[in-house]
């Protein structure tokens, strides 16, 4: 095995990683961000993972820090976006959660109907069919 190897250069750039997560870690907790402290936890526990994959030789542990590693750089990406106020992404974001509720708001008024309703032609009272009055019987 080289000095140089894959194996290696992965085990190097996740030690860098967990340092600096750590970091970040702490610098979250003193602001009291819950999301971004609560994703910096997951990224910790997967980065030992990756780690433990590539020393341990766990193919499925390295792909599932690979596959981390890409919602991970989305969620960083998000949040410079949503912080530096990038293409209106947090009005563009309220907009399209407006549009879920009022959608969701309105399959709920169509999908509930009192006995009857409210509309005046969906229910039809008991029509008389007979003029006959009934008599109880005695026996």
């Amino acid at each position: 095995m080289g000095c140089c190897s894959g194996r290696c250069t992965l085990a190097f750039i996740c030690g860098m990683q967990l340092v600096s997560v750590l970091e970040r870690q702490v610098i979250d907790f003193l602001g009291y961000q819950w999301a971004p402290i609560l994703t910096n936890f997951v990224h910790i526990l997967v980065v030992i993972l990756g780690l433990f994959g590539t020393i341990q030789f766990r193919p499925r542990y390295v792909t599932g820090y690979a596959a981390w590693l890409v919602v991970w750089m989305t969620w960083n990406v998000f949040v410079i976006c949503f912080y530096l106020e990038v293409g209106d992404l947090s009005k563009l974001l309220g907009f399209i959660y407006a549009c879920y509720v009022v959608k969701l708001i309105s399959e709920e008024e169509d999908s509930f109907d009192f006995i009857g309703g409210f509309d005046s032609y969906g229910y039809q009272g008991p029509q008389k069919t007979s003029h006959l009055q009934l008599q109880p019987m005695y026996m």
